[in-house]
């Protein structure tokens, strides 16, 4: 009974996007990425035993002068007070509909061999994280970052 009151909220998506508003050289390849500016993003709240299934989405505008690859990794989730982390062998974690199974692994979430419109494009990223075993770990808050790698090129 006291696993099922158990109660976790994950307070997951710390994005990492590109520095801030810099002057851009036009006549340099350049990519940019932002966010809204809400830069956290709430999945939901798991409890018990069984794999429980949370999520977010969250569009990134992309401005891009040259061809560009967008890829993610999620790097966990840790309890806030540092008290523990979720092992991925406890997590299921998909960006974009495709799985990631560790921390250092990067899925593609966007491609052109083309530079954006003037205006910028909007990226959709969704993020899929399912959790089990929550009688393993402390309750309270889980945090984690959802990082963007930008590359400049096909």
């Amino acid at each position: 009974m006291w696993n099922l009151a158990k109660i976790c909220a994950i307070v997951a998506m710390c994005l990492v996007a590109t520095g801030s508003a810099a002057a851009i050289d036009m006549s340099q390849p350049f990519v940019t990425v932002s966010v809204p500016r809400t830069s956290m993003l709430y999945l939901g709240e798991v409890w018990g035993p069984d794999l429980k299934q949370v999520g977010a989405r969250v569009n990134a505008h992309v401005v891009a002068n040259c061809p560009y690859h967008l890829e993610a990794s999620f790097q966990g989730l840790k309890h806030e007070a540092g008290h523990a982390t979720i092992s991925f062998a406890n997590m299921s974690v998909a960006i974009n509909g495709r799985h990631v199974f560790s921390s250092a692994q990067r899925v593609p979430i966007a491609t052109s061999d083309e530079p954006t419109p003037s205006g910028g494009v909007d990226v959709p990223i969704n993020l899929q994280v399912g959790v089990k075993g929550m009688a393993l770990y402390p309750a309270g808050r889980y945090a984690g970052a959802l990082v963007i790698t930008v590359m400049a090129g096909p």
